[in-house]
């Protein structure tokens, strides 16, 4: 059975993320996603222990986000609608950027700045792949 998608504004799949809360609580794997973004954040240093998200369609007061200020966020609140896919100016300047296939691989084989297990724990951040296939499913030019 396919695990039913579940989307942050932006793209992000909080259903593939290693902070989500239910994933947390499931299988602790925070130290892994904290391990991936050192090497490709290298001026990031967070706290496995500490990071968690509720996701970002979380209605609840109490709700912990990875990124509060997040513009494209705001902006889909702001437009009323629920993610990035569905506003008629998809892709635009503040969608999440994110490499291309070849830009990463260039990193990870030529550079070495991650490896490719490093990638996968990271898959439920590449917004403009889950947008795009969301989109195409939805009818969405």
């Amino acid at each position: 059975m396919e695990k039913k998608a579940i989307y942050s504004c932006c793209g992000m799949r909080c259903d593939l993320c290693l902070i989500y809360r239910p994933n947390v609580e499931r299988d602790d794997r925070r130290e892994a996603v904290c391990a991936a973004y050192r090497k490709m954040f290298p001026s990031f240093e967070p706290d496995p222990t500490a990071i968690i998200c509720d996701g970002c369609l979380c209605e609840g007061q109490d709700a912990v986000l990875f990124d509060p200020g997040c513009k494209a966020r705001a902006c889909v609140l702001e437009k009323g609608l629920r993610f990035c896919g569905d506003c008629e100016n998809y892709p635009c300047a503040i969608f999440p950027a994110e490499p291309d296939e070849n830009e990463v691989r260039r990193m990870i084989e030529v550079e070495k700045r991650w490896t490719w297990e490093d990638e996968a724990v990271m898959a439920a951040h590449a917004c403009k792949k889950h947008m795009d296939e969301y989109r195409k499913e939805a009818g969405k030019r």
